[in-house]
């Protein structure tokens, strides 16, 4: 609150813009150049379906980058949309270079870099519980999966009954740990 002897404080506003924003160096977006790379890949590969491996290169390398981004920066956004980014576009390029066979390949990527984000966490003296538990689990979400399609034994109706389980051994080991066993 200002006094009767003093004059009202004033903000004035000159103008609104976005100058240094994200992706721009040299006058020439960054963003934009992306989005360009990425539509032209795109397009290729529904006219190519050999440049879909190009694509899903390109969306492994963006993950990757992304992946140091939030290594260097300590940013859990960056960490955690790298692996998504890097694990569906490495299972799309090891199945279209015809590496890999089946379906859950994406899902057991996911849950391997999820677990490898709760180690980079560790490393930095941060907890890792929920994160390592929750790698576990789409990993073996995952590779279920593909040992469901690679074999005759039908794996991934077991993932039900099991993480019924492992709750179970959960509940039991944190009521443990509360009583001081």
């Amino acid at each position: 609150m200002s006094r009767p002897d003093e004059p009202p404080k004033v903000v004035r506003v000159d103008s609104w813009g976005f100058e240094g924003s994200w992706g721009s160096r040299g006058g020439i977006p960054l963003a934009g150049i992306l989005l360009i790379v990425l539509g032209l890949l795109l397009a290729a590969g529904q006219l190519f379906p050999d440049a879909q491996i190009g694509a899903s290169a390109f969306f492994l390398a963006v993950g990757v980058l992304l992946i140091l981004t939030g290594v260097r920066d300590r940013s859990d956004l960056a960490l955690y949309a790298g692996v998504f980014v890097s694990a569906l576009a490495l299972s799309d390029l090891l199945s279209g270079a015809g590496l890999i066979h089946g379906q859950g390949w994406g899902m057991f990527f996911l849950g391997l870099g999820v677990m490898a984000i709760a180690l980079i966490r560790s490393s930095a003296g941060r907890r890792w519980g929920w994160t390592l538990g929750l790698g576990a689990l789409l990993a073996l979400w995952g590779g279920s999966e593909v040992a469901a399609a690679n074999s005759n034994f039908a794996a991934d109706r077991l993932i039900g009954p099991l993480l019924i389980v492992l709750l179970g051994f959960y509940i039991i080991t944190r009521s443990r740990r509360g009583r001081g066993y």
